[in-house]
């Protein structure tokens, strides 16, 4: 903490709210507990009907650190929106509702963006399986990401979320926040990381994801999970537009997507009421089909999977 003792910044942390109740107590008290104190927390109530808003209150009534916003539900990307609005620190986090940092996250992470003089940091981020203990080895090293690298790893599904990061608040300016609300952190991402090109990398856990039975991973088939077609469909053509170097790499993850929700609806759509998406996708991958066989981003099984699902 010495080194940043005496360069103190605000860090707003902001937490989307939807009936987390449960949950939202644990994530709270992991926030009161950095050993970094300058901090804010702004938690945006996004239309929570469980008693997560009455919380809400209870706790900007307990700590004057504490800020509410209520607003109708409008989905976790535009509710990060609203927290940078009203946010004051010059340095943002996020924490999703159900997720826990550790008690140095953000001592670990202002002293990381300020060491190398960069606008992004970002730390490890573990799957918390709940009721299991996860030990933390924090004796990794702090280092510098260059482009290539941090790509490479982006195109790995790494450094996608917005939790497990510290920004400088104006890396946000002009950025598109998708209303689509799977995989939405993806597109923000994508934006950061064509401005900014190098980041601060702390090779620790310091930021738990938790996964239990109310997580994205365990829903069933809906109109909601095609909001991951739309978003990544987003990306590739902003790589088209702004940077080609990293197209190749952007469809083949949304070939990836297609043929996940593909096979989702052959399996699962027994009212065939998701046929307009199933025609779309197929549509998508038989345009890019001869870029699809020829990527060396995609393994061949995944390739012969996408020369299938386009006609059947």
């Amino acid at each position: 903490m010495d080194k940043v003792k005496n360069t103190l910044k605000m860090v707003s942390i902001i937490i989307p709210v939807y009936n987390s109740v449960q949950f939202l107590e644990r994530c709270v008290n992991c926030v009161a507990n950095q050993t970094y104190k300058e901090w804010e927390l702004i938690l945006i109530d996004d239309g929570s009907t469980d008693g997560s808003e009455i919380l809400c209150d209870e706790y900007a009534k307990d700590e004057a650190r504490i800020k509410v916003y209520h607003q109708l539900n409008k989905g976790a990307s535009l509710a990060r929106k609203k927290g940078i609005e009203l946010a004051r620190g010059e340095y943002l986090t996020f924490v999703d509702s159900d997720d826990i940092v550790e008690d140095d996250y953000l001592e670990r992470l202002v002293e990381s963006l300020q060491k190398f003089h960069v606008k992004i940091a970002a730390c490890d981020q573990v799957k918390h399986i709940e009721g299991e203990d996860v030990q933390i080895d924090k004796t990794g090293m702090v280092r510098l990401l260059e482009e290539n690298e941090l790509h490479e790893r982006f195109f790995k599904y790494q450094f996608w979320g917005f939790g497990g990061k510290l920004y400088h608040r104006y890396v946000f300016d002009n950025a598109y926040f998708p209303q689509c609300t799977i995989n939405e952190d993806y597109v923000v991402m994508t934006q950061l990381f064509h401005r900014y090109k190098q980041m601060a990398y702390v090779p620790m856990g310091l930021y738990h994801y938790m996964n239990h039975e109310d997580s994205l991973s365990h829903q069933k088939l809906s109109m909601r999970m095609f909001d991951e077609y739309y978003n990544k469909l987003w990306v590739r053509d902003f790589y088209e537009k702004e940077n080609p170097k990293y197209l190749r790499q952007s469809e083949a993850q949304l070939t990836e997507t297609c043929i996940k929700l593909i096979r989702s609806i052959k399996k699962d759509d027994e009212k065939k009421q998701y046929q307009k998406e199933l025609r779309m996708m197929q549509s998508y991958l038989r345009g890019s089909l001869f870029s699809i066989l020829g990527s060396r981003y995609l393994l061949l099984g995944l390739k012969c999977m996408a020369l299938r699902y386009c006609f059947f």
